[in-house]
C-alpha cells in the first residue's frame, strides 16, 4: 500500500504510516532526519534553514505532491496546504478526511465565524477591517484586540494590539498590516482545542501559545475547571461537526468567556496533537483512520453504536502528554542526536537562524520537558 503524507511537518503521520510497513512519500517543508520516509520532496535547505516566512512555498509542495496523488492508495495532508486564498485545488480522490475544496473553504476564518453564527455557536465579537483607519476606529472600541490574516496556519500573522502600545509601535504595526484583516474582541483565556477523528470526539487540549502561535499542547487536558458544563460543550462541537460534515480528523480551537466555549476557528487537516494523541492511545492513528474512513459518527447514529461498541476499537487516552517545539533564541549551529523524546531533528552541523524551529520535545510532565530542554541547550553551538 502505497501513502502520501503532505504538508510543512509530516514527520507525525510518516512515521506512524512507516510502522505499518507502507510505501510511503512524503512532500514537506522540513526535512528532519528522523523522517523515515521512503520518498522524500521537501523546501529546506539541510544544511541552512533559514526564515521559515521567506522561504516557504505552498505551491510548491502541491506541486510536489500532484506527481504521487494520482498512484497512491490514501492521502493525509497536514497544515500549510490549501490554508491560503490563493490556494490551488486539487481534485485528489485518495484523501483520508476532508478534500483540498473545503480544508481551503473553512480555512476563510470570517466567512467560517459567519456560518457558526448561524447554527448558534458562540463566536468571539469578529470585524473585518478593510484599512488603518477602519482598524483604529476599532480599537479605540475595544482597547485590546487580536488582529489576524483571513487565512493562515498556525498563529501566523495573529497579533495583539492595545491603546496601551507604545504610540511608535503601534503606529508601524497598524500602516504595515495587510488588509482586508480579522479584527477580533481579546478574550481573557487560555487556548485549547478539541480533537476529533471520523466525527468521534477524542479529546480535550489545552494549546501552548507563544506570541499568539501554536507551539506545542498537552493533550489530554481536563477542562473541567474552565468550562461550566464539558456535556454541553461536547454537544455544541459535534453539532459543528455534523453541521460541516466533517471528515478524518479535525480540530475545533477554542477559548472561554464567562465559563462558555468561544470557538475561534475549525482546523479540518491532520492536527498538531497527532501524535500525543497517538501516544496517549498507545493506537496507530494511521490505521485507525483507514479502517474506519466510511464511518461517520454522528451522521451515522445506529452505525456508530453497532461499530464502535467494541472497546478495543476506541480511541482512549491513559497518559498525558506535554509536546514543545523549541525555537532557537539566537542564530546557532545543531548538533542535536537521536535521543527518545527528542523529534523534528535537525541535520547534524545545520544553521538555524534566531527565531526558527529547533526540534520537538514531548515528555509526561513540565519536570520531564525542562530536562529535555536541558539536554538540548548543550547539544547546540552559538554561531559566532
Amino acid at each position: 500500500m502505497k501513502i502520501l503524507v503532505v504538508g510543512i511537518n509530516t514527520r507525525p503521520v510518516v512515521n506512524s504510516a512507516k510502522k505499518l510497513g507502507y510505501n510511503v512519500y512524503s512532500v514537506s517543508y522540513y526535512n528532519p532526519i528522523d523522517l523515515n520516509a521512503d520518498v522524500k520532496e521537501y523546501i529546506i535547505d539541510d544544511n541552512y534553514h533559514g526564515f521559515f516566512n521567506k522561504n516557504y512555498d505552498e505551491k510548491k509542495l502541491i506541486d510536489y505532491a500532484n506527481k504521487y496523488a494520482h498512484d497512491v492508495d490514501h492521502i493525509f495532508i497536514g497544515s500549510g496546504v490549501f490554508e491560503s486564498e490563493d490556494s490551488k485545488i486539487m481534485d485528489w480522490e485518495a484523501v483520508v478526511g476532508n478534500p483540498p475544496k473545503k480544508i481551503k473553504s473553512l480555512s476563510n476564518k470570517y466567512h467560517t465565524l459567519r456560518k457558526l453564527e448561524n447554527i448558534g455557536c458562540p463566536v468571539p465579537i469578529t470585524h473585518i477591517a478593510h484599512n488603518y483607519h477602519q482598524l483604529e476606529k476599532y480599537l479605540h472600541e475595544f482597547n485590546t484586540l487580536i488582529v489576524k490574516p483571513l487565512y493562515g496556519h498556525g498563529g501566523s500573522g495573529v497579533h495583539t494590539i492595545s491603546l496601551n502600545t507604545t504610540n511608535d509601535i503601534l503606529f508601524n504595526l497598524l500602516k504595515n498590516l495587510k488588509y482586508p484583516i480579522l479584527v477580533q474582541e481579546f478574550i481573557n483565556s487560555n487556548s485549547f482545542s478539541a480533537a476529533y477523528i471520523n466525527g468521534e470526539f477524542i479529546a480535550f487540549n489545552r494549546q501552548i501559545i507563544m506570541n499568539n502561535a501554536y507551539i506545542g499542547n498537552i493533550t489530554p487536558y481536563k477542562i473541567n475547571k474552565d468550562v461550566n458544563n464539558i456535556e454541553n460543550t461536547i454537544n455544541l462541537f459535534n453539532d459543528v461537526i455534523d453541521y460541516f460534515k466533517l471528515e478524518g480528523m479535525n480540530g475545533i480551537d477554542f477559548m472561554v468567556k464567562d465559563g462558555h466555549p468561544m470557538v475561534i476557528e475549525i482546523n479540518p487537516r491532520i492536527l498538531g496533537t497527532f501524535e500525543t494523541l497517538e501516544m496517549s492511545s498507545n493506537k496507530n492513528l494511521v490505521r485507525y483512520m483507514i479502517e474506519n474512513k466510511n464511518n461517520n459518527y454522528h451522521n451515522n447514529y445506529n452505525n456508530h453504536q453497532n461499530n464502535y461498541n467494541n472497546y478495543n476499537n476506541k480511541i482512549l487516552l491513559k497518559t498525558q502528554y506535554i509536546k514543545k517545539i523549541l525555537f532557537a533564541k539566537e542564530r546557532l549551529i545543531s548538533n542535536i542526536k537521536k535521543k527518545s523524546n527528542i523529534f523534528d531533528i535537525p541535520k547534524y552541523g545545520a544553521i538555524i537562524e534566531k527565531g526558527e524551529p529547533l526540534t520537538t520535545i514531548i515528555g509526561k510532565n513540565t519536570q520531564e520537558i525542562r530536562k529535555i530542554t536541558h539536554d538540548i541547550s548543550k547539544m547546540v553551538i552559538l554561531w559566532r
